[in-house]
């Protein structure tokens, strides 16, 4: 009450009602002192003396501010019962196991800021999972797809990414973590700080440290892949609309262009898609892509829609 200029005058005012009021013993109820006022005014004489008016004008008066403070008492109680549920709510500990979903469907990218200040950019056909306030010794989200982290620091509450192949802890950074749970492996790659990955293959526990500038993948089967430098723009094009395949299968390459492009990919020969590919684009074209593609793989291709095949 103290703190809200509002309250104190409010309280002052109604002071000040119940003080001007008669000194007289009084019962706070609003409906009998104003049946009580309806009675004495029909009771009254046609004609009554100036002393009777004097007793009636003071009797009225009495009533009239005793149910003006009772009904200042109920709006006064009222206005601090709704700012405390207010507050209460608003400093609900619950919301922190109250988690959201933000997704993408093929084609389109998004991104969110988190209540600690961290900023994420989602891309396409992607999932996160985070919740409504953190509040805890760490800070933990969900991923299945890709995104790229910007990380509010807070040395007291690590900041955990947790894919179904690789568990990723840092205190305050830029990285990019890609990581779908239908592909083989989840990538990441730091362009400002240090991160901690570690795999979550119960056989190939590892851990890797990375700082800025650095690469490494957990994969399905194999575990963590040895640390390596790399182009940090190249793994960042996706953010600018550019794509960048860093010596991955294609299945994963043709995944990945459904994915952004909300397109379906046939091939005739299943052999190929084991076969590693390495390529940039700046600019992301469908058109251009598939038709780099279809010469790497010494095949032409036919489009019809939505629908790309490949032919020997």
């Amino acid at each position: 009450m103290g703190k809200d200029p509002e309250n104190r005058e409010l309280v002052r005012e109604l002071q000040e009602i119940w003080e001007l009021t008669p000194e007289e013993e009084f019962e706070t109820n609003v409906e009998d002192a104003w049946k009580k006022f309806r009675e004495e005014k029909i009771d009254a004489p046609k004609t009554p003396s100036i002393g009777y008016r004097s007793h009636q004008h003071t009797s009225v008066l009495t009533y009239v501010f005793r149910a003006a403070a009772v009904i200042l008492v109920i709006l006064l109680a009222g206005y601090f019962a709704q700012n405390y549920l207010t507050n209460s709510n608003t400093e609900d500990p619950q919301e922190f196991y109250v988690m959201q979903d933000l997704v993408t469907e093929s084609g389109e990218k998004a991104s969110v800021s988190f209540s600690d200040g961290t900023r994420v950019i989602l891309n396409a056909a992607s999932t996160l999972r985070f919740p409504k306030r953190f509040d805890g010794a760490k800070r933990e989200v969900y991923l299945d797809g890709e995104a790229y982290f910007k990380v509010a620091h807070n040395p007291e509450s690590p900041f955990v990414v947790h894919t179904d192949k690789a568990e990723i802890e840092v205190l305050g950074t830029e990285f990019n973590v890609q990581g779908w749970e239908e592909d083989t492996n989840t990538a990441v790659t730091v362009s400002e700080g240090k991160v901690s990955v570690k795999s979550m293959n119960p056989d190939k526990t590892e851990k890797a440290v990375l700082t800025k500038g650095e690469y490494t993948r957990v994969e399905e089967a194999k575990g963590l892949a040895p640390v390596q430098r790399v182009k940090i723009e190249n793994h960042l094009l996706w953010t600018q609309g550019g794509i960048h395949f860093d010596n991955v299968p294609f299945r994963q390459v043709f995944r990945h262009l459904e994915r952004k492009f909300d397109v379906q990919i046939q091939v005739p020969d299943k052999g190929i898609l084991d076969v590693p590919y390495t390529s940039t684009f700046r600019q992301a074209e469908l058109n251009e892509i598939i038709h780099v593609l279809s010469a790497s793989l010494d095949m032409t291709y036919e489009r019809n829609g939505s629908m790309i095949k490949f032919k020997e």
